[in-house]
């Protein structure tokens, strides 16, 4: 096949031309992403109906929403929350679900659900994550004037939002912060009681009057129109005209009945942009379009707003293109930085110019033919996808140095050209497929990896698989065909070696030589450096991800009582001023948001400040002065202030505890005396670091006891009671005025006496008497649950603990006795057990890689032995990297687990060859009439004379590609300086060891055979 090739060049040249072509064309049409599109196995819930306590949501809706999407298929957990207002819940799905169906499911679900819910409460929200709904970019709209702040909603909702979806690639655009206008009705209750007419009369009036007639249609001979009835409503006046009758059948117009007038609707939430009011517009792009292109687009449609709209300030906020940016950025530095560093190391140990040049060329090749495979196979540039390139960089160049190399070496044999590329292809064929597959091996079980990790590293593991295939068809077709066609000279003109690489192979020789006059010095040397990373593990930090320069911080607060949203506005404008001494911006989201997309609850005590600094060091003393202001101004205020999530940890972020403990009632009543004997049995809980759980926080709260005995003296029709306390403790809706421009709510006007002052209000008897609400109604102060949470099994009480807690295992059996002692059954769940569950898959991949090294080694040396020989430089490697990192003062982090995965697949790649070589001149030897030990020692040392260079030049170029991230600035080269310090070390300092490793191994294991 070689041979057959090597004598068409013109048909090679061409393929490779009209595959560079095509992979040109690709990288055009390649979407651009901040990350893979990944389906999440998760899908949210969230229902709103204001004014109802957390025990009326979860008993009414919320329960009967748990218990009939629990039975949906391949349903993994089910977790609820309830809070005043609000609830919302989480449904997790096994991975591999079809989320489409199951998001379809969940729908049909709810909807039959419906009947069952109250009439003004609008439809539970469903919600589905993907990687892709990650906002790429905030648009902030401030009003000039903030009295205009309703008309500018108006027009971001009509108008802005709209322009903003109608942009090629722009999948969805989410608001919160709006705020609307509505008609109060404010019953004027003197005059009510004098023509006694109740509240439910008028109520009664305007909703007939804005009756809806339904489809209706007139036949005109052979012409049908379609006809609508118009009430007429346009305003305020209109709806005045509206007659009421009264109990003697006059008709009187409502304006003399009540004042009528229109409102800004007041909030129960707020957005806040650098200290004042304004409009948070969230954009998502489609997966298909292109990230790099679709915000410029976007920037320009900002300009022509603040054309086009001067009554709005506009501003772009959070922009996650940095993130992709840092990602190409990096793949450029290392194509031309790393790359220039790899060609010189190639013309450092080449004599000969020629060979270096096609050497070279096998990066830019290979990475072009890559963007071809990507998108036949529907991968997208991420920044996921851009890292396994990255890390191919170095990779790419080896195949083609071991098979240059070996057709030089048969070309200054004295070989006529033809013939030494095909047997040099030949004889390197093996150890250099063995090589790549060695690699793809080792990370393509990382794909087994559960959960959403193994998701993404998919795209990480096919791109570096894909980029060193095309590699190897560069090296083995195309390599061979350019040195045939540039290199026709005669075989003594042929410059192989520098002087450089002469002087190093000298020293090579002497440190051989040296080594194997103490072999057993040196090979227990070797086994004790493997070793050192025994030591080395448990004194090099913990993380998840690297460490880069934070200047961006959220802070969550619950300010732990019962305040109201104008309330809460007050306090993060006070803390706003502190902000604005040092931070560039400032976000705030401030009681309930109105994203579509939200997947986290927030109620009206709650509220989450974004800030950026100039600096990291800004950033610090910013943290610093926000906790001393919470402790001076709010010290019961629950706050948790962390680093500002990017695109990337934000879908990493954890947010179960690390161990809970789920507590029931044995006798199953959920109730304050159940709550009480918690937290009195909390002292002789086992561990002292356990923290309350949501479901435990409580509220101040106001309890109605209603004298039924009273009520029925006073004959007081309960749907009397309950419309008038609808009317005086909640917003009372009459109904909708649907326009063109959109649906305009009209209710009674809400009450802001006290709880006193309301209860001396009257109520209508059935005999049309009025008597007082307090005579058959009292009140008294209560507490209240905050939030309610539940699971399948229902609600619960729960407890966590932290990572330090000592041995989580046989704390469960010492947990289990307390909460029989305290009157509870417990359940355990949190990260912990994922964890350990992880981490047996981990092992298990483990196993695998090393099982599939085993076998492709195996099938190579036709062995059983020599596989193990190879294996045993893993140890090495991994020494060598963990030496580094701990010299360097990095972290084992995620990053750093990707350098070792390359590691583990590169540092067997120079043992492969050498036992290949090793292998064939001790059989070629000892063919030729050498005793076993004069073969073996003279093939161990020619062996390590031809595979020297390739081993120098691989390692080196692999390792100099990467070097450029240690010195370039930037979040992409933190982000990968970890992984740099392992593959550096593991290369270098790992290789160094496998260099006389390999020889005394195979010379002890071979000697007496």
């Amino acid at each position: 096949m070689i041979r057959y090739l090597l004598q068409r060049p013109i048909a090679v040249l061409l393929s490779f031309i009209v595959l560079c072509i095509f992979g040109l064309i690709a990288l055009n049409l390649l979407p651009i992403s901040l990350l893979p599109d990944v389906d999440v196995p998760q899908i949210v819930v969230k229902v709103t109906y204001p004014n109802t306590a957390s025990e009326a949501l979860e008993a009414e809706i919320i329960r009967p929403l748990r218990e009939t999407l629990a039975g949906i298929s391949g349903l993994k957990d089910i977790e609820s929350r309830s809070s005043n207002h609000r609830g919302i819940l989480y449904l997790v799905f096994e991975y591999g679900t079809k989320m489409d169906l199951a998001y379809i499911e969940v729908n049909e679900r709810i909807d039959r659900l419906s009947a069952q819910f109250p009439r003004d409460m609008p439809r539970p929200e469903t919600t589905r994550i993907n990687t892709s709904d990650i906002p790429i970019v905030r648009l902030q709209v401030i009003p000039k004037i903030q009295e205009d702040f309703v008309q500018v909603s108006d027009l971001a909702q009509q108008l802005i939002k709209r322009r903003l979806e109608q942009l090629e690639g722009v999948s969805i655009v989410d608001l919160n912060g709006t705020q609307e206008q509505s008609i109060v009705i404010e019953p004027r209750q003197d005059l009510l009681h004098a023509l006694q007419v109740q509240e439910l009369d008028l109520s009664q009036a305007i909703q007939s009057a804005n009756r809806d007639f339904g489809g209706l249609s007139v036949r005109d001979g052979n012409y049908q129109y379609f006809v609508k009835v118009s009430n007429g409503f346009e305003s305020a006046a209109d709806i005045g005209r509206i007659p009421v009758r009264t109990a003697s059948g006059l008709s009187i117009p409502l304006a003399k009945l009540a004042g009528i007038r229109t409102i800004s609707e007041a909030p129960s939430g707020y957005h806040l942009y650098n200290g004042q009011a304004a409009i948070a517009i969230t954009i998502q792009k489609q997966a298909s379009s292109r990230m790099n292109e679709l915000v410029p687009r976007v920037q320009a449609l900002v300009q022509q707003f603040e054309k086009d709209y001067p009554q709005a300030s506009f501003a772009l906020t959070q922009d996650q293109t940095y993130l992709l940016n840092a990602g190409i950025d990096n793949l450029q530095q290392d194509l031309i930085y790393g790359g220039i560093l790899a060609v010189l190391v190639l013309f450092l140990f080449l004599g000969n110019y020629a060979s270096s040049t096609l050497m070279s060329i096998n990066i830019p090749l290979s990475l072009i033919i890559t963007f071809a495979l990507f998108y036949a196979l529907d991968i997208s540039l991420n920044i996921i996808s851009l890292s396994g390139l990255a890390l191919g960089i170095g990779m790419l160049i080896d195949n083609s140095i071991i098979v240059l190399d070996s057709i030089t070496r048969k070309r200054r044999s004295g070989a006529p050209m033809l013939e030494s590329c095909e047997v040099g292809v030949k004889e390197v064929v093996t150890p250099v497929l063995s090589q790549v597959l060695t690699t793809v091996a080792v990370y393509a079980p990382l794909i087994l990896i559960p959960g959403l990790a193994g998701l993404l590293v998919y795209d990480q593991a096919i791109a570096l698989t894909i980029s060193l295939g095309v590699s190897l068809l560069v090296a083995f077709v195309l390599s061979p065909v350019l040195y045939k066609l540039f290199l026709g000279n005669q075989p003594q003109n042929i410059k192989e070696d520098t002087r450089f690489y002469l002087w190093v192979l000298a020293g090579y020789h002497r440190m051989i030589r040296f080594i194997f006059r103490h072999k057993v010095l040196f090979l227990c040397l070797s086994c004790l450096f493997a070793l050192t990373s025994i030591w080395l593990l448990p004194r090099i930090p913990i993380a998840n991800l690297p460490t880069i320069e934070k200047r961006e911080s959220l802070l969550k607060i619950d300010w732990q009582t019962a305040i109201s949203v104008e309330e809460n506005l007050r306090r993060i404008q006070s803390l706003d001023r502190e902000l604005s001494k040092t931070a560039v911006v400032r976000e705030a989201e401030i009681g309930i948001q109105q994203f579509l997309l939200q997947t986290e609850d927030q109620t009206i005590q709650q509220a989450q400040v974004y800030y950026a600094t100039k600096g990291q060091v800004e950033k610090t003393q910013l943290d610093q002065a926000v906790q001393k202001w919470f402790q001076q101004n709010h010290p019961a205020a629950n706050i948790l202030l962390e680093d500002a999530n990017n695109a990337f940890s934000q879908l990493f972020n954890v947010k179960q505890s690390h161990f809970e403990i789920k507590l029931r009632p044995s006798n199953g009543l959920f109730n304050t005396p159940n709550f009480s004997g918690l937290k009195a049995s909390l002292p002789s809980f086992p561990y002292k670091n356990v923290e309350l759980g949501l479901g435990t926080a409580h509220e101040p709260g106001i309890r109605l006891w209603i004298d039924v005995e009273k009520m029925a003296l006073y004959e007081v029709e309960w749907n009397t009671l309950q419309e008038k306390f609808r009317r005086l403790f909640g917003r009372y809706p009459i109904t909708e005025l649907r326009k063109f421009s959109g649906v305009q709510q009209l209710h009674f006007n809400m009450d802001q006496r006290s709880i006193e002052a309301l209860l001396r209000e009257s109520i209508s008897t059935s005999q049309g008497n009025q008597v007082n609400l307090w005579a058959f109604v009292s009140h008294q102060m209560d507490q209240a649950p905050k939030y309610i949470t539940a699971d399948k099994s229902g609600s619960y009480f729960s407890l966590t603990l932290d990572q330090r807690t000592p041995n989580l295992g046989k704390a469960q059996t010492k947990i289990l006795q307390w909460a029989k002692q305290s009157g509870f059954t417990a359940r355990f769940s949190g990260t912990y057990f994922e964890g350990r569950q992880n981490a047996f898959t981990l092992l298990k991949i483990f196993l695998i890689s090393i099982l599939l090294l085993y076998f492709i080694l195996a099938i190579q040396f036709e062995n059983l032995t020599q596989p193990i020989l190879v294996m045993l430089t893993i140890p090495l490697g991994v020494a060598g990297a963990l030496f580094l990192l701990y010299v360097q003062q990095g972290s084992l982090d995620v990053m750093a687990a990707i350098g070792f995965v390359v590691v583990l697949g590169i540092i067997v790649d120079d043992p492969i060859l050498k036992v290949e070589v090793i292998n064939r001149l001790f059989r070629q030897y000892q063919a030729e009439g050498m005793g076993r030990i004069q073969a073996l020692d003279r093939a161990i040392h020619d062996a390590g004379d031809i595979c020297l260079k390739p081993l120098l030049m691989t390692s080196l170029t692999t390792s100099l590609a990467l070097v450029p991230v240690l010195f370039t600035p930037g979040i992409g080269s933190d982000l990968q300086k970890t992984m740099v310090f392992v593959i550096i070390g593991g290369l270098t300092i790992g290789t160094f060891f496998t260099t006389w490793f390999i020889p005394l191994a195979y010379w002890f294991m071979t000697k007496k055979k």
